[in-house]
């Protein structure tokens, strides 16, 4: 089961709170996937796959400058789809109050962060995860992050879409 909480106050975050801003999770079984995860992308419209490990062996000297990058907080124009084929490591996501949320991934999870939504990713001290990046299939694979600081990213079609979502759900 996957572990969320506040960053500043350690209280639990269950999965029914994470899905009422958009987060979703599934597990999976880490060794029998396939099948599984291919419903799943017939049925949401995932359509492009990808592997990445991020560790200091696969990403060498350029290691902290990624893990720097990835920490930064970010949106994206689409949803950052994610399963944890293997490590562990935190997405840290923002609540409809702009307060931080960690969640903890593990092989298995399958995490869902809808376009438009402020987070960010970390590794744990173990530093290794393998992840699938899956992506919407209307669209080529893209993995563009648009920092928080920028001025203009507050505009854009897909934030302007996420906070409409969470005002039409009552969320703030």
């Amino acid at each position: 089961m996957v572990k969320a909480y506040f960053l500043s106050s350690n209280q639990p975050v269950s999965l029914p709170e994470l899905a009422s801003f958009g987060v979703t999770h599934r597990k999976l079984d880490p060794t029998n996937y396939e099948e599984s995860l291919s419903k799943i992308e017939q049925q949401e419209g995932f359509g492009h796959r990808s592997e990445v490990t991020c560790s200091r062996e696969n990403f060498g000297e350029k290691y902290d400058s990624f893990m720097t990058k990835f920490f930064e907080e970010h949106l994206h124009e689409f949803p950052e789809i994610r399963f944890i084929m293997d490590g562990t490591g935190f997405f840290d996501v923002r609540d409809k109050s702009d307060e931080w949320i960690r969640v903890e991934v593990s092989a298995g999870d399958l995490i869902v962060l809808p376009a438009g939504m402020y987070h960010r990713f970390n590794l744990d001290d173990k530093e290794y995860l393998k992840a699938m990046r899956l992506f919407v299939k209307e669209t080529e694979p893209v993995w563009v992050p648009c920092n928080r600081d920028e001025a203009e990213t507050d505009k854009l079609p897909s934030r302007v879409q996420y906070v409409k979502s969470l005002e039409s759900n009552g969320e703030n």
